[in-house]
Formats: C-alpha cells, sequence, structure tokens
C-alpha cells in the first residue's frame, strides 16, 4: 500500500504491533494494527484527535496530576510500549474514595453538549489485595454526579476484560496483551466546567456507585499508563503527551492517474473492514471519483438514515442512493458493490443487500481517483471513516451475483 497509495497523515500514530506492544508508525505511514495474539486486524483509519491529558505517560508528576487517598510510584512493569514506565497506583488505608485525576491547573475547559473519552492503560496490580475491578469517570460539573464505568480487568493473560457497570455513558475494554487493558468511558456534558480524568478504585466491587467511599487497605494496587482525554464518541489510538496538548491528523489514503485501474462502464468494489463504533458524521469505506463530487462511485455509512450506502453519480445526477441498516454490525464485514449500465447491487457477508435496475452509467465521466476511508480528494478529502481497513480489491468488470456472494462471504 505505501508504495503505491498515498497516505496523507502529518503526525506519527501508535498502534498495536504483531509483537503485543505498541508501535509507532510515523508520518505518512499507513497504521497496520495486530491483535494481542499476533494475528491481522488491519490498517486503522480515524479521523483527527486531540489528547488533552498532559503528561501521559509522567502520571506521578504532582504539576499535573492529582492524589487523592492514594500513592503512586514509577515501577519496572514492562509498559504498553515494551518500555519500562508503568506506574503502581495505590491505596492508602483512609476513609473516603480514592483516585487519582487531573491536577487543577491542567484542566481544559469545555462547554455544554460536548462528548468526551476518557481512557487509561491499566494492569492488575501486584499486591495480595489488588483489585480486579477499577472505575473511571468525568467532572461532576460538566457531566453529573452519578456517572461512571466500572471494569474487570482480571483476566491476565487473556483476550477480554469487561465492563461490568456503566451509567450516564457507554464504556469500552480492549486486552492489548501482556496483562494490559485499554478500558474507556464516554459521555457528554450538560454544562460548562473543566475537563477531569478520574481513575478510581471502588472497593473491588462491579457494581460499585460513582466515587465509592471507604477504608481503604494495605497491597490494593494498580498498574497504569497512559492516560487520554479526547473530544470523540470512542477512544481513538494512543496519543501521548507532555506539557501540552497533540493533535493526531485524520488518515487520508489514496492513489490518483489510476482509471486504467476502474472499470468505466462497469466494474465492482471490494472492501473487508473490521468495524467498530462510529461517530455521527458519514464515513466513506471507498470511492471512486474523477476527483469532484459529479461523477463518483463509492461505498458510504450514511448517519442520517443509519444505513450503509451505494452511491453512484453520473454528471452531478444521482443515479443510485440506498442501502440496508448498520445497526447490528460489529466486527468483521465484508462488502461488494457491482455496477453496469441499468444493473448495481450492494452486498454485505454473503448476501444481496440492496439493488437498482434504473441507474444510467453512459455519462458516467472518466473516474481516475481511488480513495480509502474518505470522499473526494479533489474537493477536499472528507466523510472519514474510523474503523480497519483489512482488504480492499477493485475488478474492471461487473461480477456475477455467485462471484459477488463468494467475495463477501465470511
Amino acid at each position: 500500500m505505501a508504495s503505491d497509495f498515498t497516505v496523507d497523515r502529518n503526525s506519527s500514530k501508535w498502534v498495536l504491533g504483531d509483537n503485543g506492544y505498541l508501535k509507532e508508525y510515523t508520518t505518512d505511514q499507513p497504521a497496520i494494527e495486530f491483535n494481542a495474539d499476533g494475528s491481522y486486524k488491519g490498517v486503522l483509519v480515524e479521523p483527527q484527535s486531540v489528547n488533552e491529558a498532559l503528561q501521559s505517560e509522567d502520571l506521578d508528576n504532582a504539576t499535573y496530576w492529582t492524589l487523592a487517598n492514594a500513592t503512586i510510584a514509577t515501577d519496572t512493569e514492562t509498559d504498553p510500549k515494551g518500555g519500562t514506565n508503568s506506574f503502581l497506583l495505590s491505596e492508602t488505608v483512609a476513609n473516603g474514595a480514592h483516585f487519582i485525576f487531573t491536577a487543577t491547573s491542567a484542566r481544559k475547559p469545555i462547554g455544554s453538549g460536548e462528548t468526551w473519552t476518557c481512557s487509561w492503560f491499566v494492569k492488575k496490580g501486584d499486591g495480595a489485595n489488588a483489585p480486579d475491578i477499577v472505575q473511571i469517570s468525568h467532572a461532576t460539573g460538566a457531566f453529573g454526579s452519578s456517572q461512571h464505568a466500572n471494569f474487570d480487568i482480571s483476566v491476565g493473560g487473556g483476550t477480554s476484560g469487561t465492563v461490568t457497570d456503566s451509567t450516564g455513558g457507554t464504556a469500552g475494554i480492549r486486552y492489548y496483551g501482556n496483562g494490559w487493558y485499554r478500558i474507556s468511558f464516554t459521555a457528554t456534558s450538560t454544562s460548562a466546567d473543566n475537563l477531569i480524568a478520574y481513575l478510581i478504585f471502588c472497593n473491588n466491587n462491579p457494581t460499585a456507585t460513582r466515587f465509592t467511599s471507604y477504608a481503604g487497605q494495605t497491597d490494593a494496587n494498580v498498574f497504569i499508563w497512559g492516560a487520554q482525554l479526547e473530544e470523540s464518541p470512542i477512544a481513538t489510538s494512543y496519543i501521548p503527551t507532555t506539557t501540552a496538548a497533540v493533535t493526531r491528523v485524520k488518515d487520508d489514503i489514496y492513489l490518483t492517474s489510476a482509471s486504467s485501474l476502474i472499470g468505466q462502464t462497469e466494474g465492482t468494489l471490494f472492501i473487508e473492514v473490521d468495524w467498530q463504533v462510529t461517530d455521527g458524521a458519514n464515513q466513506v469505506l471507498l470511492a471512486l471519483s474523477d476527483g469532484t463530487t459529479d461523477n463518483r462511485i463509492l461505498i458510504e455509512r450514511n448517519n442520517s438514515s443509519s444505513e450503509l450506502r451505494m452511491i453512484l453519480e453520473a454528471n452531478n445526477s444521482v443515479e443510485v442512493f440506498q442501502g440496508e441498516s448498520y445497526s447490528t454490525y460489529s466486527g468483521i464485514q465484508k462488502f461488494a458493490m457491482a455496477y453496469a449500465q441499468n444493473d448495481v447491487e450492494l452486498y454485505r457477508n454473503g448476501s444481496s443487500v440492496s439493488t437498482n435496475t434504473s441507474a444510467d452509467l453512459s455519462s458516467l465521466a472518466t473516474l481516475n481517483e481511488i480513495d480509502f476511508a474518505n470522499r473526494d480528494l479533489g474537493v477536499g478529502a472528507g466523510n472519514q471513516a474510523n474503523m480497519w481497513i483489512r482488504a480492499v480489491a477493485l475488478f474492471t468488470t461487473r461480477l456475477s451475483d455467485a462471484e459477488c456472494e463468494a467475495l463477501t462471504t465470511l
């Protein structure tokens, strides 16, 4: 991909490598990610995001992080990058809630109606009373007094943890290998306030309410690393910070002067993705165009209709604009869009899901651009997808129904 296509991302990106540790892909490299067991996950494409949690890997820095009934110390436990920069957060024997949170001087003011995600890398501690359950929350003033999520991180060396309880938002957990999980909580603010990241002990209670107060105990600890606060409906790939917020720009992957690879009067698009929770914008998975919105063929996740759509436009006239609901999509999905005169069809996971028998391709101009996970570079790449692209293929003929079904069968 890197030799044939242009990868335009003017910042580095950290994703899970095939050795079980986070790997940095530098500017303009496709971010190829793997699962914790070393199996291929796909090229991660994402919208732009900003990590507002300062000193994300310097969690014992009192200028940026504050403790309540807890202590923190550097530790030699291998961190998610494969180094020895992890931290051990421990309860103290004192009545009250026990947690780490953003220091006053490092908080960002936010407004009402903003959706923020807080995420941490965590691993069960080595103490005799190390808890299985930890909690994440946001600031009370902006998000309310009950919003939180609890996570079971006890399956050391396993492949999945568990969200045991969630109130006032949505929670996620992903295993990163070597006992490390990345846990996240997303909520929408209801008033203006300062943004705060919290990681909270909860007396090892899977259904604990927010900021449970209890006596605390010795040898109750958890390894932590890599804090992130971002205005996003999910936890995006990890963005390291020091003394200032850091932006990771979106991924644009495209090939121009590609007319010989594209069927101009008939053809088939194929794409395999690892679907994930996405934001509230339209998202293009795969697009062919002449660099404008007048002439194009594409597969799109349409937010307003909650559909996966096939779209064909010729001379700025929409010939096809239809699809099927994506509400049940999760994990690996295979899509194909086959097109010819008066014959356009969308396939998913081995079945035809939408057809059109009146599309006129005779006025379609010459297509010469291929865009992955975004639209029409010539008019400003946008409608960024947020998922893993696992495979892509273009055919210059309209494959048969049987061929498309076989191609998209999981």
